[in-house]
């Protein structure tokens, strides 16, 4: 009797212990940033969380539509450098480099970021609706999307080989904060712009995730023979849940493809199926509050001891927001 109320007691003792230690994992601290995974819809509505980081064109959205609720800072000037950091990418199919497609089309997504800033905002939204997939809520329509936004939003097309250091500096950079590594792209992933002369005849199927990716290939939407009247473009706004799908398996649905920087190169970095066409926005991640004070590369240590809630604390955002906070000195820690 004795020996089991001994081991009763250690039992007991070791669960104690051990959710002792599991909640004090998920305590907030007061000398470290405290970051929560958290959906779009909490935020601005979530009465324990400080700071939001979020995607435009969803922060605008959000800013319009909670009180008090504003942009206090620019993850993209929060990295530092000229250009902010390499988000959203556009690979191509190997069999398309035969051609001159890919001049073609890189030509015409070298046009879009002056196109964006000077059309219709109201024409954007419908081109890119248009091209929604069945059943899907488009991230922005005629009513929330502003020049301000498209801005906001950092589409500008860069050739692969212009930034191929840049790209394997930022994911080498990713991978020092992730959990799990996303490898490094080969020099095979990186083609460069110079394409034979050979015409491109035939059907290019094009996917690209719903909100900032889905605005770089608006200009191409409006445009029925953009790319020469012997090329049949289709275009598929996908939800950004579902992107990798359409390059993975024995017979990838898409030609080209927008992704992640860091999906591109996890996926497809080593070139074997798909090259990098180029870089198609340079970050669009912004820090949201209802406390008005900004968020600079000066006071960013101010944000010790708040909560920060992440909307895809796993992926770019998440990790990107980790990776400033590194290079500032500021320690950081995951709640739940």
């Amino acid at each position: 009797m004795k020996k089991f109320i001994s081991a009763l007691v250690c039992a007991i003792m070791v669960t104690v212990l051990f959710f002792g230690f599991s909640a004090c994992a998920d305590v907030k601290q007061t000398d470290k940033v405290n970051l929560v995974a958290i959906s779009g819809v909490q935020v601005g509505t979530t009465d324990n969380i400080d700071f939001y980081v979020v995607p435009e064109p969803a922060a605008t959205a959000k800013v319009n539509a909670v009180k008090d609720l504003k942009f206090v800072g620019d993850l993209q000037q929060l990295y530092g450098g000229e250009n902010g950091y390499p988000q959203a990418v556009a690979v191509v199919k190997n069999h398309l480099l035969d051609s001159d497609f890919c001049a073609r089309f890189s030509d015409k997504l070298t046009e879009s970021a002056n196109w964006l800033l000077s059309a219709d905002p109201k024409i954007v939204a419908d081109a890119v609706q248009s091209h929604l997939t069945v059943g899907m809520t488009p991230t922005f329509n005629a009513g929330n999307l502003t020049a301000q936004v498209i801005k906001n939003c950092g589409v500008r097309f860069t050739y692969g080989e212009s930034n191929v250091r840049e790209i394997i500096d930022f994911v080498d950079k990713l991978n020092s904060v992730s959990e799990t590594s996303f490898g490094n792209a080969s020099e095979n992933f990186f083609i460069g712009n110079v394409y034979p002369d050979a015409l491109y005849s035939g059907k290019v199927k094009v996917y690209a995730p719903d909100g900032a990716p889905a605005l770089a290939l608006a200009k191409l939407m409006t445009e029925e023979t953009a790319l020469g009247d012997s090329v049949q473009a289709e275009y598929n706004v996908v939800n950004s849940s579902t992107i990798q799908t359409y390059v993975t398996g024995a017979n990838p649905a898409a030609d080209i493809c927008v992704l992640p920087v860091n999906l591109a190169v996890k996926l497809l970095g080593s070139g074997e199926k798909y090259k990098l066409l180029g870089t198609l926005t340079h970050g669009n991640l912004y820090i949201l509050s209802k406390d008005g004070t900004p968020i600079t590369r000066e006071n960013i240590s101010s944000l010790k001891g708040k909560t920060v809630g992440v909307v895809n604390l796993a992926s770019v955002p998440g990790l990107t927001f980790k990776l400033i906070l590194k290079n500032s000195g500021v320690e950081y820690t995951e709640v739940r």
